[in-house]
């Protein structure tokens, strides 16, 4: 896609969105030619009874940063009352093309973002004129993309899409992403006694589809979530029996039942990664998930002589699943990642320049150099002041600074530290 190439109107609503199922609705049909298969596992994985089908990215969540177009927003607004208007009336809804591919638009905007277009590969968020700051754009990417066309694929279509709706769009950060191994086992995974599972998370539920019982959740709502469920009776709701092709390609006899673990991740979640790139983060996917499979959630077999769980031995069927490989890339223990927590530039000057300005408005300094040599000043009288005479300026700007030396330590630091 072109980023000068024109927003098209498609011509007949009605026809276009007859079928919200079509599973060839995506956006260039060579994407998954040019960009590769999708992330799966290409030889199946049998360990003690436990059979790896597939693993991969099952829901991906980018926001993207620009300036929405104004040609766009004109076209959204007008699309958004004519939707308005066929809610009331009961006619087609309206329709938005971008580069040939058609979009619903919605009559309701979602939380900050005035408008919402969607097909059955994508759902976009778009922001107004006056976009505070909230990324203008947001961009959820459906599990059919994914799992047919691949992880690369669907994100380089979403930023073809970015750039057709934002000047000058960044190549996006990962709000939200799901990674999803899905596996046959003898075991009943509804029947586990709860003492086995050891969890980060306190709250765990049970995972229910139209009241019929599928699985557990563990730590529903929070930045890190996981769901164990039987996916073959899932997809009875859901419709997406396109994911039946991709088991029998990877060796299910097409009877048993077949189990997914899945794991959501938030941004907040994502943060020790150092970057919310998605072409770094996908390097990081067998990381991610031997660590949330062996550290965060995991299947202990109970010993009775030790009343400590987290000495427990992990069972042979999980073990299976924690060494389940998204890509090529080795894994790395990313909690070392942590520990480089220095603040970033932006953090320091912004928020030291933010307080600084403060200080200038309030004591009427018009000059920034006349007012960093008045800043110390100021502080010491402060910390002669009777409520802080506990301790003097100095003493606390050194206390401050040996405090961040242990809070900030740079990985580069440790590991040397560790030769």
């Amino acid at each position: 896609m072109s980023k000068n190439e024109p927003i098209q109107e498609t011509a007949d609503d009605e026809i276009l969105f007859a079928s919200q199922k079509r599973t060839d609705f995506v956006v260039d049909k060579n994407l998954t030619d040019v960009q590769g298969a999708p992330l799966c596992n290409t030889a199946p994985l049998k360990y003690n009874g436990t059979q790896i089908l597939r693993s991969g990215v099952d829901s991906l969540y980018l926001s993207f940063n620009g300036d929405v177009r104004s040609g766009l927003l004109s076209q959204l607004h007008d699309k958004k009352a004519l939707a308005q208007a066929g809610g009331r009336s009961g006619k087609a809804f309206a329709a938005l093309g971008l580069a040939g591919i058609p979009f619903k638009v919605h009559a309701k905007g979602q939380n900050m973002h005035p408008f919402v277009i969607s097909n059955h590969h994508f759902r976009m968020r778009i922001a107004g004129a006056q976009a505070g700051k909230v990324p203008p754009l947001y961009i959820e990417i459906s599990s059919e993309l994914l799992s047919c066309c691949g992880y690369e694929s669907s994100v380089q279509a979403a930023r073809e899409f970015a750039e057709l709706i934002l000047n000058d769009a960044d190549s996006g950060s990962i709000s939200r992403i799901d990674l999803c191994v899905d596996f046959t086992s003898p075991i009943d995974w509804q029947s586990i006694d709860a003492k086995r599972w050891r969890c980060r998370s306190n709250h765990r539920a049970l995972y229910l589809e139209s009241e019929q019982l599928l699985g557990n959740v563990f730590g529903q709502s929070g930045d890190v979530s996981a769901r164990l469920y039987d996916k073959t009776k899932e997809i009875v709701k859901s419709e997406k029996f396109f994911f039946k092709e991709l088991w029998q390609q990877n060796g299910w006899d097409g009877e048993s039942s077949v189990w997914r673990l899945e794991f959501q991740l938030r941004r907040e979640a994502l943060k020790t990664c150092q970057s919310l790139d998605p072409d770094f983060i996908v390097e990081l996917f067998n990381s991610l998930w031997r660590y949330h499979t062996t550290q965060w959630l995991s299947l202990c077999d109970i010993n009775p002589n030790d009343s400590n769980r987290s000495r427990w031995a992990l069972a042979a069927e999980w073990q299976a699943l924690s060494e389940a490989k998204f890509t090529p890339h080795p894994v790395e223990d990313i909690r070392r990642q942590n520990f480089e927590c220095v603040p970033s530039d932006e953090t320091i000057f912004v928020g030291a320049t933010g307080y600084l300005t403060s200080f200038m408005a309030k004591y009427e300094y018009e000059s920034l150099a006349e007012a960093l040599t008045a800043y110390e000043e100021h502080a010491r009288n402060y910390f002669k002041s009777a409520e802080n005479k506990h301790i003097s300026f100095d003493a606390y700007v050194e206390k401050k600074v040996a405090e961040k030396k242990v809070k900030f330590v740079k990985l580069g630091h440790l590991l040397e530290s560790e030769k």
